[in-house]
């Protein structure tokens, strides 16, 4: 079964807030997706993650630490693709100030956004 990693450095206000985002989105998918959300703590620090809470301002916006965890989500049927699903799930780590000018355009965005946490992904098929 394919799975989608999603590495994340956050507070965990912060990601518990992300994984009940992302189990709305899968729940909303039901139809289309059949999938499977388990978050992990037992995962060891990465360096880049942590370089990108220093310099990028993350350590000013709170004074709780950050804790590096794991979102792997377990598709078990889907259609599509799942490296365009890891896109789209993305959104949900990304903040954006404007929405694109016409919806025509969502995939051509005129605010490329910013990350709410630092975070990478990894698609295993």
């Amino acid at each position: 079964m394919p799975q989608i990693v999603f590495s994340i450095l956050a507070t965990p206000a912060q990601r518990t807030e992300i994984a009940g985002e992302f189990r709305q989105v899968l729940a909303a998918n039901a139809g289309a997706l059949t999938a499977d959300l388990e978050v992990r703590t037992d995962v060891s620090a990465d360096p880049s993650l942590e370089g990108v809470w220093k310099e990028y301002g993350f350590v000013d916006l709170t004074a709780d630490a950050p804790e590096p965890a794991a979102l792997v989500i377990t598709v078990t049927d889907y259609d599509g693709s799942i490296s365009g699903l890891s896109m789209r799930l993305s959104e949900l780590l990304t903040e954006r100030e404007k929405q694109p000018a016409e919806a025509l355009f969502q995939q051509i965005l005129d605010d490329p956004g910013t990350p709410r946490v630092p975070w990478h992904v990894d698609v295993r098929p």
